[in-house]
Parts: structure tokens; sequence; C-alpha cells
């Protein structure tokens, strides 16, 4: 009896098995009919003719040499109603190439009744030199805009400052030696006279640099506006790490503005200040080069103060002395009236 019901059993498993290969068989034939259908259709359309807007951009030359185009209202891109075999627009995968018109050869005409510096040529005047330049597989149906503008505008050229634009971060004790340095740290820019007088300085990219330990030179890409003109597009940048330590130092106050009818006496006469300095520069530090004061004039404040605040008025700053903490901030004082005698 037992027997029998296993060769049941492995009868149903048999044609469980026999039933799921064909349901996978089917799905298999599916899948595979999907496939050439899809194989057929991406076949079918790469091979028949698409009509489609292309965006070019361009670009004029051939003017005198005294002049040249401003950017904002010149128009700087041409919408080209084109049409090509499918499979065309695959080989190009939207990168297009930028149309060179040569104004040289142009009729350039000006707007009537208006500042003569704000000309135009036609889509018409520039169809030969576009069709020439664009993919032979493509045919130019229209273009747009029917107008193409040229602003000759009068212009002005300065020179400004390059300002870096970075984020830095350091290893521990290590920080930035000094300001970065730029070369070029100036530029000469050109665009429309009432833009540039806005115009102060061009900035680089943001520069990031992390967990640095070391002085780094990086190439900064300029960042200008679209309606000025700069002849640079890159400057080179150097960044200046340096080691650091702190150390600590004990220096006189000096009561200053004291008037000669009183001495001013202050408590303690001394204070300790904790510094950053750089390491290769750690045994150049002396007393000698701070000046701390304590000044009488603030005495007079709507509300004489207890404590007279303490102000460092000197510092080694040129051998990277930086973040200097007091040990106190303010010292208590006695004022004491001098005798004075006349001689008659």
């Amino acid at each position: 009896m037992a027997e029998k019901k296993r060769t049941l059993r492995k009868l149903e498993i048999s044609l469980y098995k026999l039933r799921r290969k064909r349901i996978n068989q089917k799905v298999m034939i599916y899948m595979v009919m999907l496939l050439i259908s899809a194989v057929l259709w991406f076949v079918n359309k790469t091979g028949s003719t698409i009509i489609t807007d292309v965006y070019f951009p361009i670009e004029f030359y051939g003017l005198a040499h005294d002049h040249y185009l401003l950017p904002g209202i010149t128009t700087n891109q041409v919408l080209i109603t084109v049409s090509g075999r499918g499979s065309s627009f695959l080989t190009h995968k939207g990168a297009y190439p930028t149309l060179r018109i040569d104004l040289s050869k142009l009729d350039i005409r000006t707007f009537p009744d208006t500042d003569s510096t704000l000309k135009f040529v036609t889509n018409d005047d520039i169809r030969s030199m576009i069709e020439s330049q664009i993919p032979t597989e493509y045919k130019c149906l229209t273009i747009k805009p029917d107008t193409i503008m040229l602003d000759f505008g009068r212009s002005s050229t300065k020179k400004v400052p390059v300002i870096v634009d970075c984020d830095l971060s350091f290893e521990k004790q290590y920080r930035l030696a000094k300001d970065p340095v730029l070369q070029p740290d100036s530029v000469e820019v050109s665009g429309s006279t009432n833009i540039m007088d806005s115009v102060l300085c061009v900035k680089t990219e943001n520069i990031v640099l992390q967990n640095l330990n070391d002085s780094v030179s990086v190439k900064a890409k300029l960042v200008v506006p679209h309606d000025i003109i700069c002849p640079l597009n890159y400057t080179d940048v150097k960044i200046f790490v340096e080691k650091f330590t702190e150390n600590s130092i004990e220096i006189p106050i000096t009561p200053v503005n004291v008037p000669d009818s009183v001495t001013l006496r202050v408590f303690p006469q001394t204070v300790t200040l904790k510094y950053n300095i750089s390491w290769n520069q750690y045994n150049n530090v002396s007393a000698e080069m701070f000046y701390a004061v304590v000044d009488y004039s603030d005495l007079f404040a709507p509300v004489r103060p207890k404590f007279l605040p303490i102000r460092i008025l000197r510092y080694p700053e040129n051998l990277g002395v930086t973040n200097i903490v007091l040990s106190t901030e303010g010292v208590e004082y006695l004022i004491h009236k001098n005798q004075s005698s006349e001689i008659k």
C-alpha cells in the first residue's frame, strides 16, 4: 500500500514538472516574439524619414579688427527644422556642430529709427552657409528666428581682479599659510558700457579641497557672465598649506593716554597670550614683538568700568601668529593723583 502511494506521488510530481516546463516554454516564446517585434520596430523607425527641430549654436567671424559683437542681444543659436533618416539622429546623439557665419560676406542692415549699433541679417541671408555646415544626412527645412540680431553696441574694456572661490579643510594642525596666489590675478574684460560699470571682479568656479596637509596647485575655470567678453577661461591657483603649533608667552601691560597729573596702576601688570604659530617660525617669536595696552580714556565711558580692557596693538603677524587668546580680558586699576609744585 505504501509503495503504491509513493508511485502515485512520483507520478504527480512528474506531471507538475511537465506542465511547468510547458509554461516556461510559452513565456520564452513570448519574450522572443516581443524582442523580434522591438527589433523590427527599431529598424523601421531608423530607416524611415523623421522630421524634428534641432538647436545649433552659431558663431560669427569676419568682423573688422576694431569691431566685435556684444553678447546678450546678439543671436547665439538657431532652431532648424531638419528631416533625415532615423539612424542619422542616433549617430549624432544630440551633439551638433557650431555653425560659423562669415559676416564679411553678408549684407548687414540697420534697423530704421534705432541706434545704428544694433544691426541684423535675415535667416535667408545665412541659409546657404548653414546648409553647407549641417550634417549631410540632414535636409534643412526651416530656420528660426527669422531675424538674426547683431549688437555692435558701444563697449568698454577694463582690468578687474580675479577672486578665488574656495572651500578648504585641513588635517589637524595644518592651516592656510597665506592668501592663495593666482596667475593671472587679473583679466581684461569687455562689454556694453552700461554693464561694465557694475563689473568689479571675475570669480573662479568653486574649488573644494579637503583634508589638506601640503600646498597644492589647481587650474580653476573663470565664471564669466554671458554678457561679458573675457579672453581667458582659466587661472592657476596656488594654495599654500603649513603646519602650525600652539605657544604661549607672557608680556607686560602698558597704560596709554595717561595725563601727567595722575598715575595709573593695573593689576596684574602682565598678561599671558596663547597663539598659533607656523611650525618653522616657532623659535623666532619673542615677547618684544607684542604690545599690550590699557587705555586711560576708557575710564570716561558713561559708566565707569570695573575692569580696563586689554588691547593687543602689535604682534608678529608676518611670522604667522594667529588666533591670539588672552589669559584675562581686563585688569583692575588704581588711579593716583600726582603732587605738583610750582616754582615762583
